[in-house]
C-alpha cells in the first residue's frame, strides 16, 4: 500500500488519522492555524494535484448601513462574461438590483450601478451567462428569465419558468444559471414536493424557456428525514454536471436524542446526461451555502462557510484534496458567509464573500495557480 504524504504548514499541528475502506489507506486530517496548506497525496503517485493559493481578502463593496433585519440585503453573485469581464450582483432580490464590475480580473472594481428593470422583470435574484454573450438572470414572484446586453444596467423579460412541481419554488445567489453546449438552460431551484420538507431540483429547457422539464436532485421527505436546499450546479469539461446541496436533518426535531440528527453539511450529486438524471446525494463537505465552479486542470473550487473555507477537488467532487481557510487574522472565526466563486483565467480564480458583520460589505480574494512540483512536472503558469 502506497503511503500518503501530507504537507503541513507549521510544526506542532495535531493530526487525526482515519482508516478508510476501498484500499485508500490512511488519510491525514489536521487542525491548526495553517491547515489551509494541507494537501493529501499518495507519495509515489504520478498525479500531482494543482495548488491554488488565496490572497488576503479585501473590501470591494460597501453599501448603506444595514440593520439585523436587513442582513440579507447585500449578498454577492458573480459571473465571468465571454470577454473576461467580471460582473457581480451585490444587492439582489428587490426592484433596484445593484451591480459592480471588473475589467482587470478582479484587481479593481467599478462604482456601483443600479439595474433598470423593464416590464415583466420584478427582481434579479441570480445570474448566468448565455453562449451569445448575454447576461441572464432569474426574476422571482413569479419565476421568469431575464436578459441584459449591457452588463446588468437594463433588463428585459424572457419566458416564464415552469416550476409548478415545486411549491413556493425559489432560487438563490449561489445557484447560478447554466447554458450547456447543446443550448439547454439549467436553473437550480428549491421548494416543496411535500409540505414542510424542502427539496432541490433543476429545471431544464432546450427551447429558450418555452417548455421546461423537471429533475429532482435532493428529495426531502419523512422517509429520510432530510431537507435539501440552496442547490449550486457547475459544468464539467467532460460534459458532466456536479451539484452541491445544503442539507439539514429533521430527525432531532421529531425524535429527541436520535443520533441521525447530526446529519448536516453539503451533499454532492452528479449528472452525466445533461441534467436529466442524477446520482443520489452523498455527503461531501461539512458546511453550508456552497458555491462551485470548475477551474483548469479539471479542478473544482468550492466556497462555503462555518467557518469560511475554499476547497479543491480533482475528481468531480468525490473527494477534496485541499480545504483552505481564508488568510485572515482570525481564519477559524465565523466572520463571513454566502461565498461565490468564479474562474478569472487559466491561472487565476476569485472568491467573493459577504461579511457576517457589518452586514453591508463584500470582500474578494484572488486565488493563484501554483506550478506543479514533482516528477514529470513541466508546469509554469
Amino acid at each position: 500500500m502506497e503511503k500518503l504524504r501530507s504537507i503541513f504548514g507549521m510544526p506542532g499541528m495535531v493530526a487525526i488519522f482515519f482508516a478508510l475502506n476501498a484500499g485508500l489507506g490512511l488519510i491525514v486530517y489536521a487542525e491548526g492555524e495553517k491547515d489551509y496548506e494541507l494537501f493529501l497525496r499518495y507519495s509515489n503517485s504520478e498525479v500531482q494535484e494543482v495548488e491554488w493559493k488565496p490572497t488576503k481578502p479585501r473590501l470591494i463593496y460597501q453599501g448603506p448601513p444595514a440593520s439585523q433585519e436587513e442582513r440579507y440585503h447585500v449578498v454577492p453573485c458573480l459571473v465571468r462574461m465571454l470577454d473576461g469581464t467580471l460582473v457581480a450582483l451585490v444587492v439582489p432580490g428587490g426592484h433596484r438590483p445593484v451591480f459592480i464590475q471588473s475589467t482587470d480580473g478582479g484587481k479593481t472594481w467599478s462604482k456601483p450601478y443600479v439595474g433598470i428593470l423593464q416590464d415583466g422583470v420584478r427582481t434579479i435574484s441570480t445570474l448566468g451567462v448565455r453562449r451569445d454573450g448575454r447576461l441572464m438572470a432569474v426574476s422571482e414572484k413569479p419565476l421568469r428569465l431575464a436578459y441584459s446586453r449591457d452588463r446588468g444596467r437594463s433588463w428585459t423579460a424572457g419566458n416564464a419558468i415552469d416550476a409548478s412541481r415545486l411549491a413556493n419554488a425559489w432560487v438563490w445567489t449561489g445557484g447560478r444559471l447554466l447554458e450547456l453546449d447543446d443550448g439547454t438552460l439549467v436553473v437550480p431551484v428549491a421548494g416543496y414536493l411535500e409540505p414542510k420538507w424542502l427539496s432541490s431540483a433543476v429545471l431544464l429547457s432546450g427551447d429558450e424557456g418555452e417548455n421546461w422539464s423537471f429533475s429532482i436532485i435532493g428529495h426531502g421527505n419523512p422517509g429520510n428525514m432530510m431537507i435539501f436546499s440552496e442547490p449550486a450546479v457547475a459544468k464539467l469539461d467532460n460534459g458532466g454536471l456536479v451539484g452541491l446541496l445544503r442539507t439539514e436533518d429533521r430527525v432531532s426535531n421529531i425524535i429527541p436524542g436520535e443520533p441521525r440528527g447530526e446529519r448536516t453539511g453539503l451533499c454532492r450529486v452528479n449528472s452525466w446526461d445533461g441534467g436529466r438524471t442524477w446520482s443520489s446525494p452523498v455527503e461531501t463537505l461539512p458546511g453550508s451555502h456552497g458555491s462551485v465552479v470548475q477551474l483548469p486542470d479539471d479542478v473544482l473550487l468550492c466556497g462555503y462557510h462555518r467557518p469560511p473555507r475554499l476547497a479543491l477537488s480533482s475528481d468531480a467532487g468525490r473527494s477534496w484534496y485541499a480545504n483552505m481557510l481564508w488568510p485572515t487574522e482570525k481564519p477559524k472565526s465565523n466572520w463571513g458567509w454566502y461565498t461565490i466563486v468564479e474562474m478569472v483565467d487559466e491561472t487565476t480564480a476569485i472568491a467573493l464573500i459577504k461579511d457576517m458583520k457589518p452586514y453591508n460589505t463584500i470582500r474578494a480574494s484572488l486565488l493563484h495557480r501554483q506550478p506543479r512540483i514533482g516528477p514529470g512536472a513541466d508546469d509554469n503558469p
